[in-house]
């Protein structure tokens, strides 16, 4: 369930000196296609560092070093969270949040699992936040994920039927599944293992994929409501206008994730000061989004690989979908719901009706409502297994974060603190953890916190850290670490949002879209009424009124209202 063009070798680091000698065999390699480092690329004092010596992946006994500690780390990580849940987070948001990190990175290759190298790695998605995950390349580029209309234009994201328990062809009429079919290669097997989707990482699990059908229904029933608006006049070509109605539903979908996003998601993960301030404007975004305007965006390593996988540590052990899931406990284990896909199980797609989602389970706040577990540095054993490959000595999930993270040659959370902090250091204030002085690479104010807690998990077997190596941790943590720990140590915030650094690199990232990142020129700071109005009159010559009611969805809880029946457990659509 994890996440997964260049511009002209960025300023950042045309104006910083070149390094020499060991420095230079030290300093960040050419950074992939389609990334860049937050705020420029650091200096050799500036990156992650094991005991004072920057990072370099391709130092074989450095990198020998690096994966023992981050497998100790990982190992004290790998213990059963605490056992209360986090009640200000549903667990929907988890998986919602799998989804934007789709949306915002689809890497060519697993870093995790290439030996630290980043050759052959590039970002592919081109735009972020535009749904380019659900919408692909449009009907052209991605014609299965589409049905043909009656003009000829596939413009309809498809959708497929459920069954009856027990029942092996779809008899329900029920669309609560991504479309599935079975290539002319593997029509001797049992099955249906293709999933018609742009994104074949959102049918990565059962409930993900469930994701993608509500975010399909959307687009379809923004279709029909075009269809019978009596205000959108035809061009007098039925081809011509099922395209502009495709271009002004993909871009309506867009903005109403967006705000979705920013009025519902963001709210729940950000600390409050951090949002606060990003969203009145007191903070300004400090690392603009580049390649919006030149080519392909440019994602932040440190986010990607770093501050935006804590969604990891919400995963729970087990989940309801419904009333009639069956035993035993009523709840599916978490094994069960990742091997529930059309590459795991064929045979099992289409999905049954005992698999299909009642959204207020994932979305309510009553007491059926699966919460997430709350953000810290905690894992669980069933997400690292599930996880694992085919190959002997696999690395779980949590290995996979850490040195994928570090092999990017990223930020120190010491030197990025450090750098944030002449922006940013009112908000410092109310973290115990960064708090004090951030320019001595050997006492950073988190040290002696996080030294006393690996101490004190430090002889779990197999996994014993020493006092050198608690010093080294302590001093420069992997960024996946520190942002999980900055959540769930820190009294005053338990797990329930993310830390004080993990939020303003995440809101910076987020609003630095919204704000520079305009869908067909909509402003990214106008509510959400007037960035409707704009994409209607653009489309349908000036006509303001195509998309009404749509405006009220601002949160998913709306969403799941308005598209009501259609996604309605047990009878859909």
């Amino acid at each position: 369930m994890s996440a997964h063009g260049t511009i002209s070798l960025w300023t950042a680091r045309a104006i910083q000196p070149r390094a020499t000698g060991r420095e230079a065999d030290a300093a960040p390699d050419v950074v992939p296609p389609g990334f860049r480092h937050f705020l420029g690329d650091p200096g050799p004092s500036q990156q992650f560092a094991i005991d004072g010596e920057p990072f370099n992946p391709k130092d074989s006994g450095q990198r020998i070093r690096a994966g023992g500690l981050m497998e100790k780390l990982a190992g004290i990580i790998q213990f059963e969270p605490a056992k209360d849940f986090n009640p200000d987070i549903p667990s929907g948001y988890t998986y919602f949040l799998q989804l934007i990190a789709h949306d915002l990175v689809q890497s060519s290759l697993f870093l995790s699992r290439n030996q630290s190298s980043v050759l052959g790695l590039s970002n592919v998605r081109s735009r972020p936040l535009r749904l380019e995950t659900i919408f692909g390349g449009g009907p052209v580029q991605c014609p299965y994920a589409y049905e043909v209309s009656d003009s000829g234009f596939r413009d309809r994201l498809r959708l497929g039927g459920v069954r009856s328990d027990g029942e092996c062809n779809i008899d329900t009429g029920d669309l609560r599944d991504v479309a599935r079919a079975r290539a002319t290669g593997v029509l001797a097997k049992e099955g249906y293992p293709e999933a018609l989707i742009p994104d074949a990482r959102n049918d990565s699990h059962a409930i993900l994929s469930q994701i993608v059908v509500m975010l399909h229904h959307l687009q379809n029933q923004i279709l029909e409501n075009l269809s019978a608006n009596a205000k959108i006049r035809s061009t007098g070509s039925p081809f011509i206008d099922a395209q502009r109605k495709f271009v002004a539903t993909q871009s309506a979908c867009a903005l109403i994730y967006r705000r979705i996003i920013r009025d519902d998601v963001l709210p729940k993960i950000l600390h409050p000061d951090v949002r606060a301030a990003y969203e009145s404007g007191v903070i300004q975004v400090i690392d603009r989004p580049q390649g919006l305007d030149n080519g392909p965006w440019l994602v932040p390593l440190e986010f990607s690989f770093g501050f935006f996988r804590f969604g990891h540590a919400m995963i729970r052990a087990k989940y309801s979908f419904n009333p009639e899931t069956p035993p035993p406990y009523g709840r599916l284990g978490l094994t069960e719901i990742i091997e529930h896909t059309s590459e795991k199980n064929p045979a099992l797609m289409p999905f049954e009706n005992s698999w299909t989602i009642d959204w207020q389970r994932f979305f309510g706040n009553g007491e059926a409502t699966n919460f997430s577990v709350r953000i810290g540095p905690w894992s669980r054993m069933d997400i690292e297994n599930a996880v694992r490959g085919s190959e002997p000595n696999e690395p779980g999930l949590t290995v996979r974060d850490l040195t994928s993270s570090i092999a990017t040659q990223p930020w120190s959370v010491r030197a990025l603190a450090e750098t944030l902090s002449k922006t940013h250091g009112k908000l410092f204030r109310s973290s115990p953890y960064l708090a004090g002085a951030l320019d001595d690479p050997k006492n950073p104010p988190w040290y002696a916190a996080v030294s006393l807690w690996l101490s004190d998990r430090r002889c779990r077997p197999g996994q014993t850290l020493n006092d050198d190596e608690i010093r080294i941790l302590a001093a420069d943590p992997p960024i996946p670490f520190f942002a999980r720990f900055e959540a769930g140590v820190d009294p005053n915030i338990e797990g329930r949002h993310l830390g004080v650094l993990t939020s303003i690199v995440v809101a910076d990232v987020f609003y630095g879209i919204f704000q520079y990142d305009r869908l067909l020129g909509a402003d990214g700071n106008q509510d959400l009424a007037g960035q409707l109005q704009h994409v209607s009159e653009l489309v349908f010559d000036g006509e303001p009124g195509a998309f009404p009611g749509l405006e009220s969805i601002t949160t998913v809880n709306s969403l799941i209202d308005f598209l009501g029946a259609r996604i309605k457990f047990p009878i859909g659509g």
